[in-house]
């Protein structure tokens, strides 16, 4: 979602731990003033508190046959907070329905090479997962089908970069890759820092559970590691329970951010104050004269510092471990469309940062922009067979051939059909 679509609509509805330990203690968080009235906060809270159905839905056991009729696709995990279960959806290219199946070990179902032994695991969200289309249009089965050789596929549709590294260190205990892919897509940077999807989204989210995240404090260079609050089916009814919610959401960060841009006060520098002192930022840093404008560079300035900081963990895991590691950066198409327009890119620092790196950085607006240059038309006109969403199966396979070279060459031995 477009940040700034997402502040508008509110709008108008009315350090690091120890490079791979989980904080303990939620008492460790930064101090947070809380400067909005508690009947606010309690009243926003109550208008997403998550329905019996939903919950039950969420929480129950369901075989792989129950879940493919009446399940919609995610289910409680306790340590991530989510994992997808088998399911069908009518999301995919010209209304058709899309099919998800899962392996033993919750990768999407292999379908290429599976009797061989697999080198390299993907993870990230639903554009590593790659939703709306079926099992074997993944860019990672496009890929997989070229070399010859198996790509096991950790994506979870709704995951940010922080439940996708979470991901990686549970796969990669049982069952390690020498290959590592992260796949970041660009809202994964805002969802590390919600504690409760749906203070950020609403109802309607179909993962709008709580999750493991971090919390930042840029004045102080500190990312804090929290484990996700709702570990087992009984925990996650508790989001019935208002007190509950009230008493531990009241000081989120982010549930401060969402209040200030609901409220009708948008010329009062006093909204954005208690959001950056939250994120540990200085105010000034949101130089910006519209309130929604501040908000969002405040979210996005915590935002990116949150990745900097997962991706360095991500590093010294791979590094200790004995691994390669490679970052893809995904797009949706309002982002994508702006960098074809040539418009900035809301990640600039961040990119800048990965250009230092020693390791494969594939940033994939380079990739369509350079299919673009042979394209006569607007840059909306030029994406519409490559989305649906999330990427169509045509976006996954030019998504896996501007992929391949890379891969190709970062791979020891190279694959089959190229030695």
């Amino acid at each position: 979602m477009n940040r700034r679509d997402f502040l508008a609509g509110t709008l108008a509805v009315a350090g690091g731990s120890r490079a791979f330990g989980i904080a303990p203690d939620q008492s460790e968080s930064m101090e947070q003033p809380h400067e909005i009235d508690d009947r606010v906060v309690r009243c926003y809270l109550r208008s997403i508190m998550q329905t019996s159905e939903h919950v039950e839905q969420f929480t129950h056991a369901w075989t792989p046959e129950e879940s493919m009729r009446l399940g919609n696709g995610w289910t409680h995990d306790a340590e991530l907070g989510w994992v997808h279960s088998s399911a069908v959806h009518s999301d995919g290219v010209d209304g058709s329905k899309t099919y998800y199946h899962y392996e033993t070990d919750g990768a999407r179902k292999v379908v290429n090479s599976p009797e061989k032994r697999c080198r390299i695991h993907a993870y990230g969200n639903s554009f590593a997962h790659c939703d709306q289309v079926n099992d074997n249009e993944t860019w990672e089965e496009y890929l997989a089908a070229h070399l010859q050789e198996p790509i096991r596929n950790y994506g979870v549709g709704g995951y940010g970069v922080y439940q996708a590294y979470r991901r990686m260190l549970k796969v990669e205990r049982n069952n390690p890759a020498e290959y590592i892919v992260l796949n970041i897509w660009d809202d994964d940077h805002y969802r590390s820092l919600d504690s409760w999807r749906l203070i950020r989204f609403g109802q309607g989210s179909s993962c709008g559970f709580t999750l493991p995240h971090v919390r930042v404090d840029l004045r102080n260079n500190r990312c804090n590691q929290f484990d996700n609050l709702l570990k087992s089916p009984q925990d996650v009814a508790r989001l019935r329970d208002e007190e509950f919610v009230f008493q531990s959401f009241k000081d989120d960060p982010v549930l401060k951010l969402v209040l200030a841009a609901r409220s009708e006060k948008t010329g009062s520098t006093r909204l954005t104050r208690p959001v950056a002192v939250s994120f540990g930022i200085p105010e000034e840093i949101a130089s910006d004269s519209d309130v929604a404008q501040r908000l969002m560079q405040i979210h996005t300035e915590a935002a990116l510092y949150a990745s900097r900081q997962i991706i360095t963990w991500t590093e010294e895991f791979a590094a200790l471990n004995g691994k390669k590691l490679m970052l893809i950066l995904s797009f949706g198409r309002s982002n994508m469309s702006n960098a074809l327009k040539g418009k900035p890119r809301f990640d600039q620092n961040f990119t800048d940062w990965l250009k230092t790196k020693s390791y494969p950085v594939l940033d994939m607006r380079d990739a369509f922009a350079r299919h673009y240059q042979s394209f006569r038309g607007e840059p909306d006109d030029f994406l519409r067979p490559y989305y649906n969403g999330h990427h169509t199966p045509a976006g996954n396979f030019l998504t896996a051939w501007a992929l391949k070279p890379t891969v190709v060459s970062w791979l020891d031995p190279v694959p089959t059909p190229y030695r």
